[in-house]
């Protein structure tokens, strides 16, 4: 299975990593622009689902709970 809290993580560093940079730079500027406006959407509907998932219950199984590990 696809580990998109790591593929978000390093996607949105990398672009974090360079926006400063890029605003510095007057042609860039517009560019540098959408980035940080993507990378702060990006932000806001990750911390919006992550709130949204409910951890399943514990599933009982010859009078013993079994804790699941969260979901990734």
């Amino acid at each position: 299975m696809a580990d998109y809290q790591k593929m978000y993580a390093v996607l949105c560093s990398a672009v974090d990593e360079v926006i400063d940079p890029l605003e510095r730079i007057p042609l860039a500027l517009s560019s540098a622009r959408i980035l940080r406006a993507a990378l702060a959407r990006a932000e806001e509907i990750y911390i919006c689902t992550a709130e949204e998932e409910e951890p399943e219950p514990p599933r009982v199984r010859e009078s013993t709970i079994e804790i699941l590990p969260p979901k990734k």
